[in-house]
């Protein structure tokens, strides 16, 4: 999932506990190394539970929000932007 998405890190969230297959995948994908030096798995399964009881993802701290990937601004028939 990580590498094919192309991303350093990835969430997996479900509703029931994670199975050891899953458990076992998530950590068989290794760790991320930030560049600041710490350590985070590459892929975490979290469940709902532990989300609504505080529990966070772990990831690199002061790391910028780039959850998604930005697509192209598209000009409208006109050549110009919307904005």
């Amino acid at each position: 999932m990580v590498e094919r998405e192309k991303a350093v890190m990835g969430v997996f969230i479900t509703l029931e506990t994670p199975t050891r297959d899953m458990r076992t995948e998530a950590a068989g994908a290794g760790f991320y190394e930030s560049p600041l030096g710490s350590k985070h798995l590459k892929l975490q399964i979290l469940t709902v539970r532990q989300l609504l009881s505080g529990s966070g993802i772990d990831y690199p701290q002061g790391a910028q929000d780039v959850t998604f990937k930005r697509g192209k601004a598209k000009a409208q028939k006109d050549g110009q932007f919307p904005w």
